[in-house]
């Protein structure tokens, strides 16, 4: 199945301007009184002993395809863990006992959760990201991530077929350029519509939010 990335942010938290220490909207940069989105946060560890943990949560929990199918309706930012401090202004949301730490924020800056050290597990993650989206969307993050596996299964068939052409087209002894072309049509075609559905689910995904309070 085609592989959904994460795109992390790395800012410098603001720790001086209009603060909010129960509100994590006023510790990004520009301070958005409004967030469109949900947040999760990880927040990582260089040290030699939390080693191991981050890399389950590279194989795992981040390849896993429910979160990163569930984490495009989320900000995602990245945080040096080693750095938030107790007298960081955002401790209360961002603190914990352990690292590494995945926090989840929903749109209104409000902590959902968190889980850290070696008791970061996929599971546990998709729970507090499900339960931030369902605050924020009206649609089920399930039901975003069953449609988006759907989507994404058919472009992996779609570009199957156009490998196939193509090694059809290296090994061919015979010049179909007629044939070729019309197949190359039907599956620019197909992928053009695959692509159109996506980005129309998308849009009723992300655009019908609930009326949550600012």
């Amino acid at each position: 199945m085609a592989r959904v990335q994460f795109n992390w942010s790395e800012p410098s938290l603001n720790g001086y301007d209009h603060v909010n220490p129960e509100d994590f909207r006023t510790a990004l940069p520009g301070n958005p009184g409004k967030a469109d989105q949900p947040f999760m946060v990880f927040l990582t560890s260089a040290l030699p002993e939390d080693d191991q943990e981050m890399k389950n949560i590279e194989s795992s929990v981040f390849t896993n395809e429910s979160i990163s199918i569930g984490a495009t309706l989320f900000s995602q930012v990245k945080l040096d863990g080693a750095k938030i401090k107790d007298s960081n202004p955002y401790w209360q949301i961002l603190g914990g006992k352990e690292l590494p730490r995945m926090v989840v924020v929903d749109a209104n800056g409000a902590k959902v959760g968190s889980v850290e050290g070696k008791d970061i597990s996929t599971s546990k993650v998709y729970g507090m990201m499900k339960k931030a989206a369902s605050r924020t969307f009206k649609t089920d993050l399930d039901v975003v991530v069953k449609g988006t596996k759907t989507i994404l299964t058919e472009i992996d068939q779609i570009e199957a077929k156009r490998a196939a052409l193509e090694t059809k087209k290296n090994a061919s002894t015979n010049a179909k350029t007629a044939e070729w072309a019309k197949e190359e049509k039907a599956l620019d075609e197909q992928m053009n519509a695959v692509v159109a559905r996506e980005t129309a689910l998308k849009q009723k995904w992300t655009e019908e939010k609930k009326v949550t309070k600012a």
